[in-house]
């Protein structure tokens, strides 16, 4: 049996994007919801632009750095 987790990113009907476990199921482990305002202003960009928020937190994170990886990444967020 693997370690591996395979997580999705999904819409769901309410609008909101969340990153889960593949099976869907329990608690999803991100939750993304924009407000009216931005969701009117990015449109349809909004899956796309969730998707690379997601994928700069996972690159970004201490959590899922490899041991052997020495390289350190600023603590501010902007």
């Amino acid at each position: 049996m693997s370690d591996t987790a395979i997580l999705e990113i999904v819409e769901l009907a309410d609008g909101e994007i969340v990153l889960r476990p593949a099976e869907g199921e329990g608690e999803p482990l991100l939750r993304i919801r924009f407000s009216e305002e931005a969701a009117d202003l990015l449109q349809q960009s909004r899956f796309e632009v969730a998707q690379e928020m997601i994928d700069h937190a996972i690159t970004r994170s201490k959590l899922w750095k490899e041991e052997s990886d020495d390289q350190a990444f600023p603590a501010t967020v902007h």
